[in-house]
């Protein structure tokens, strides 16, 4: 019996962002390659975080190597069913627009199912910007089967009348532990002669995803027995030299940055870590990965209500601020009542029961048989 044809055309890394690393995932993932005779072909734009939003004579290359690369694929492979990682606003709007002219017309010539998976939130905001936007993206998103994140996300589309169906498939992350290691890990982060609890902001150092509002906690806990980790990748130098004078300034002992990490370094960072703290208010943020995986290893989550994370959250595994005038107070009721082991196996738990990649894999084929 002959596989369905899949052509996925979607993001990867660099940069590293949500995104590219579900992307990633999909384009290494055994299932999805035993289950359909799959085409990938990644979508280049940005090498790094500060270069995403920008116009450059390289992108154009990348846009025009794109398209050419579709149209080739679409001529030899003639998928029966294409993936495809939508962007929301801006130069990656019209290149994805643009692109979405060969699958528009290919349709006339072959029977074709197509799935826009948005990863990211904005569209209500862009199409309501201007007649033009809105009639832009209803003929973008004309006939498409949309793939959403949560059902939270779903208004974010209510002024698009064209799309042929929704569905709703929540992100994974892998789980890098083994029951044992993660009782391990349990063992080192509740021991009765450790004193100092550690709280950690991973992410990219993005000012809106709200790094910032940590570091001002840190200079409010100053004297106090808990330190402050901060990693990721900055977006600009400005940021940088922002956040490095304010720690010098108020002697914040109580702060390490280590800078972007993966791998092994990441990993021992979740381990000795017994907080995450993640005050998004990033315009685009829709369903962060970084607090799935500090959900994988027992990590209780304080956040925001943007985007899906209080779909993500509930109250035994989280604590939501909707003010981040109130992020302190958020802090200290979660050192009050999260630091202990029940909570660390509630998240474990939560995360095994929904947020793995095996149950992320199950779905999407799920998504593009129905």
């Amino acid at each position: 019996m002959n596989k369905i044809r899949l052509l996925c055309i979607l993001h990867v890394p660099p940069p590293h962002h949500g995104a590219a690393k579900v992307g990633e995932f999909i384009r290494n993932s055994h299932v999805i390659n035993e289950t359909f005779e799959c085409r990938f072909i990644p979508i280049r734009s940005s090498d790094t975080i500060a270069d995403i939003g920008k116009v450059n004579w390289k992108k154009l290359y990348f846009v025009i190597e794109l398209y050419l690369k579709v149209l080739w694929v679409l001529i030899m492979f003639r998928p029966d069913k294409i993936y495809f990682t939508a962007s929301i606003r801006s130069v990656a709007f019209y290149r994805d627009l643009l692109i979405s002219t060969l699958w528009k017309s290919y349709r006339y010539l072959a029977s074709v199912e197509i799935f826009y998976h948005y990863h990211t939130k904005g569209v209500d905001e862009f199409v309501s910007a201007s007649a033009r936007n809105l009639a832009l993206t209803r003929f973008f998103l004309r006939d498409i089967r949309l793939i959403l994140l949560s059902p939270m996300l779903s208004q974010d589309f209510r002024k698009i009348d064209t799309i042929q169906d929704i569905s709703y498939l929540p992100n994974g992350v892998e789980n890098t532990l083994s029951e044992r290691e993660f009782n391990q890990i349990c063992d080192r982060r509740y021991d009765p002669s450790k004193s100092t609890i550690h709280a950690l902001y991973l992410s990219n150092m993005i000012k809106s995803k709200g790094y910032f509002d940590v570091l001002k906690a840190a200079i409010a806990l100053k004297n106090n027995n808990i330190h402050f980790h901060f990693a990721g990748e900055w977006q600009n130098e400005n940021d940088r030299g922002e956040f490095f004078e304010t720690i010098t300034q108020h002697d914040l002992h109580n702060v390490t940055f280590h800078g972007f990490i993966n791998g092994a370094e990441k990993q021992k960072l979740f381990e000795q870590s017994h907080l995450f703290i993640f005050p998004t208010r990033y315009p685009n943020e829709a369903f962060p990965l970084s607090i799935l995986e500090a959900l994988s290893y027992g990590l209780p989550v304080l956040s925001t209500d943007e985007g899906s994370i209080p779909y993500i959250l509930d109250n035994q595994c989280g604590i939501i601020v909707e003010n981040l005038d109130n992020l302190l107070d958020g802090l200290k009721m979660a050192l009050n009542q999260f630091m202990n082991l029940e909570t660390s196996q509630y998240c474990r738990d939560r995360y095994m029961q929904n947020f793995t990649l095996q149950q992320f894999e199950k779905n999407l084929v799920r998504t593009l048989n129905a």
